[in-house]
């Protein structure tokens, strides 16, 4: 009876450690500075997107933010012009777009990039007077470039990628 009584709680203990051993939280948080807002006292300024650095292969882009009512959004958009890929050199290609946000918190900005890279600087300045920035950089690049750089990285041996 003992023996049958310490297999029963056994079993049970084995069956129970799964439930307790593998709960987690399973609510996704938003990970890096990409998604969190950027905080100045009581003001923030969120860039919904571009939410990273990102290579596409379109020219024209949305550009979308979220910020208290009365601030100004100042927009400048670079292009490389470096011919060598260790180097940057980026000229102004646009004159800077100045957005004022409304009662929506919400603004919204429609861009043309240039093909390669591209860097987005927004600055803001906020009612209270205070300042905040962020940057994006956009590689554009045509279906056959970004088709070619999948096939390299695909066909490279393996152990050079973990070489580096």
């Amino acid at each position: 009876m003992k023996k049958l009584v310490a297999g029963v709680l056994i079993i049970l203990m084995l069956g129970m450690s799964g439930v307790v051993c593998f709960a987690n939280n399973t609510v996704n948080k938003p990970s890096g500075e990409f998604r969190r807002p950027r905080k100045t006292g009581e003001y923030f300024f969120e860039l919904l997107e571009p939410k990273r650095n990102i290579t596409t292969t379109d020219k024209n882009m949305l550009l979308s933010f979220k910020a208290p009512r009365d601030t100004n959004i100042y927009i400048e958009i670079y292009h490389n012009t470096s011919i060598e890929k260790d180097k940057e050199k980026y000229i102004l290609l646009h004159d800077p777009i100045d957005i004022t946000v409304g009662a929506l918190q919400r603004g919204w900005a429609s861009i043309d990039l240039k093909s390669g890279l591209n860097k987005i600087q927004f600055m803001v300045k906020y009612k209270n007077g205070s300042e905040d920035s962020m940057e994006r950089i956009i590689n554009v690049m045509d279906a056959q470039e970004i088709k070619q750089l999948f096939q390299d990285i695909v066909n490279r041996p393996t152990l050079s990628r973990w070489k580096k």
